[in-house]
């Protein structure tokens, strides 16, 4: 049965990681033949429609699932125009199926853990349709653009943010539960009298496992709760920065070049790099790891490599958002 399971979870990410790389690809040789700027006629006829910096940024699930999927909910059942429906109401809702989901991350029974992952992923979804919902509401048509220091905003970031941190607490609380297993070696000593003194000497190394003890669990733990924060305040530092320098209007700026840097490789890798380095890229790759057992082996791995990852992506936006700023502004 676990070997079967094995196999299984092989070849579903294989097929996840295939598709989104296909997707992927699509997605920027679209981006590549018509730019970054057209008109809604010519969209109509694209496959993505809509190329925003922040949908550029976007994690993978909620760019090639999520999105259209709730967009086409909407469209074909008009919840916009349904009264009472607000972006308010379904941000408190995707708050809510959070600690649903946290509630059963913490269960001993793997299988209630993955009724929590398929809770968490409708969060996610819900997190994305509150946003087409106000869109829809206010007219505002191919845009896919936060609006800064709106009540609405606030309200979804901080339903974001509480459910992040659940989703990571809801993991150490169940390390601290079912403590996960480590070999350890350790060199047995014999005795042997001689005269009238005991002699000890070592004989061949023994392996055997031991619990991680519950000090280093919420060390990592607390760590990866750090840097998931850090993940999610750099990619709206970014984000912000980017829309600000390449799609705002400014007098300062003229339209051709931006659409001239939008279109430069550089800044499709960069914004790449943050599609998979985004706090919700890595709740999604942790919601991928409860989903298969292996949380423990995701949390030595991010543990290892992610401030690594971090820290080498903040280093090449910033120089990157430099050269820009440089190049538009000649500052």
């Amino acid at each position: 049965m676990a070997g079967c399971e094995e196999s299984c979870g092989f070849y579903f990410v294989f097929a996840l990681v295939t598709f989104f790389v296909w997707m992927d690809l699509s997605f920027f040789d679209e981006l590549a033949e018509h730019g970054s700027f057209y008109n809604e006629s010519m969209a109509e006829h694209m496959m993505f429609p809509v190329k925003t910096v922040k949908i550029r940024m976007q994690d993978h699930t909620d760019h090639y699932v999520n999105v259209p999927c709730m967009q086409f909910l909407n469209e074909n059942t008009g919840l916009h125009t349904v009264p009472g429906v607000t972006p308010n109401l379904i941000s408190g809702t995707h708050l809510f199926l959070a600690v649903m989901a946290a509630k059963c991350f913490i269960s001993g029974s793997l299988g209630i853990r993955r009724l929590g992952v398929l809770f968490y992923q409708l969060r996610c979804a819900l997190d994305i349709l509150d946003g087409v919902v106000f869109r829809a509401q206010q007219n505002i048509r191919g845009n896919f653009m936060s609006v800064w220091g709106s009540m609405g905003y606030l309200i979804d970031a901080f339903a974001d943010m509480v459910g992040g941190l659940l989703v990571g607490l809801a993991c150490a609380v169940f390390l601290n539960r079912f403590p996960p297993w480590k070999r350890v070696r350790t060199k047995p000593h014999d005795e042997l009298e001689s005269g009238r003194k005991a002699v000890s000497f070592q004989t061949e190394e023994e392996e055997r496992y031991v619990h991680v003890s519950r000090r280093s669990v919420n060390i990592k733990m607390f760590l990866i709760i750090a840097q998931i924060v850090a993940r999610s305040g750099f990619w709206d530092h970014y984000l912000h920065s980017y829309v600000e320098l390449l799609e705002t209007p400014n007098p300062d700026i003229p339209r051709e070049l931006q659409a001239e840097v939008l279109s430069y490789r550089s800044t499709w890798v960069i914004m790449w790099l943050w599609k998979v380095s985004s706090a919700d890229a890595f709740l999604q790759f942790t919601s991928l790891a409860i989903l298969f057992d292996k949380l423990w082996v995701w949390v030595q791995i991010l543990n290892y490599f992610g401030p690594l990852e971090l820290a080498f992506v903040i280093v090449l936006s910033q120089l990157h958002l430099m050269e820009v700023r440089a190049y538009l502004l000649g500052t």
